[in-house]
């Protein structure tokens, strides 16, 4: 694959790249250039027998000189995905769609995964002038992001090269203008401290036609064991394809009930969930705070849990590419 190409015909530094295993079709693209310099994900899909997903974030401000759309390559925490203390190596291909040439262009990357570092670096595809002043990569207000996934090799528990196996899949994702749908949930939990010191799930509550549930680690998860871990899920089919996906800002909070000032956190950006699914924070909030009978998150053995959910679009079913 080589970088000596045309400038009319791909953005600099790519090269003519391999059909990907994923393709990700971001459609409405310039109602995400509105929300600025926020990333979104993907929904996951499968190759190898991990679970996957893309970030884009559209740097409106200058990043290696010039703003430009930039993408990384993720991997999944727990069930098939990264399991606690694994360390792998990949190589990847990330790319972007010409829809005149009918190729994809796109730069070889190299990332070490760990339980720390899930997202890769973020790789600058195009220049975003260079993207809006042509249709060649942004037609009828939608891009084509695709990865192809090359080489994986676990580095520990250290083990042979593992085999690549993929099928190639595709899915679209619709960003909405307006008319976002705004959800809120609250639950009640009187009797923490008799509860599951593992795992336990919250009552279920339905939000726009779906079931969905909080999962809370009271003593923290597999990845964290100072801290309280608090999830979203999502609960649909297990299995891959998904269909009807949300894509959702998303804030959690535990309520203070003494004095209203409420321990918060909101996602970073706007993700996808789809099927059965989940987002959170395996360190939600240090449990040496969250037990403080001061602060107000614990009174006696009961705690308030609230999540905020913004709907701004959807995804489709992630399917096999014809």
């Amino acid at each position: 694959m080589g970088n000596s190409i045309a400038a009319s015909s791909a953005p600099a530094l790519l090269g003519d790249a391999h059909n990907p295993c994923f393709k990700w079709k971001v459609h409405n693209f310039s109602n995400l250039l509105q929300r600025g310099d926020v990333s979104v994900n993907s929904a996951p899909f499968f190759c190898s027998g991990y679970k996957w997903f893309l970030q884009l974030t559209p740097l409106t401000k200058p990043y290696s000189g010039k703003p430009c759309v930039a993408l990384s390559l993720g991997i999944t925490r727990g069930s098939l995905g990264l399991e606690p203390g694994s360390v792998m190596a990949v190589v990847f291909e990330l790319s972007i769609y010409n829809h005149s040439d009918h190729v994809h262009w796109g730069s070889k990357a190299t990332f070490n995964f760990d339980d720390e570092h899930i997202n890769s670096k973020k790789e600058c595809l195009i220049p975003l002038k260079e993207l809006l002043a042509s249709t060649d990569f942004l037609a009828d207000d939608c891009c084509v992001f695709g990865v192809d996934i090359l080489k994986i090799d676990a580095l520990f528990p250290e083990k042979e090269e593992i085999a690549i196996q993929k099928a190639a899949k595709i899915q679209s994702l619709f960003i909405q203008k307006d008319n976002f749908i705004k959800l809120t949930c609250s639950v009640t939990i009187n009797n923490f401290l008799e509860m599951s010191m593992v795992k336990f799930v919250c009552s279920r509550f339905e939000l726009d036609g779906q079931n969905w549930y909080f999962g809370v680690y009271p003593q923290g998860n597999q990845y964290s064991n100072s801290c309280l871990s608090l999830y979203l899920h999502l609960d649909g089919p297990e299995e891959l394809p998904h269909k009807y996906g949300k894509l959702v800002e998303l804030t959690l909070s535990i309520l203070d009930q003494k004095h209203g000032k409420h321990f918060i956190r909101k996602c970073p950006g706007l993700v996808v969930f789809a099927g059965k699914s989940h987002w959170g924070w395996s360190d939600f909030i240090p449990l040496k705070t969250f037990m403080n009978p001061e602060r107000g998150y614990l009174v006696e053995s009961c705690c308030i849990i609230k999540a905020e959910i913004t709907i701004f679009g959807s995804s489709d079913a992630c399917r096999l590419m014809a």
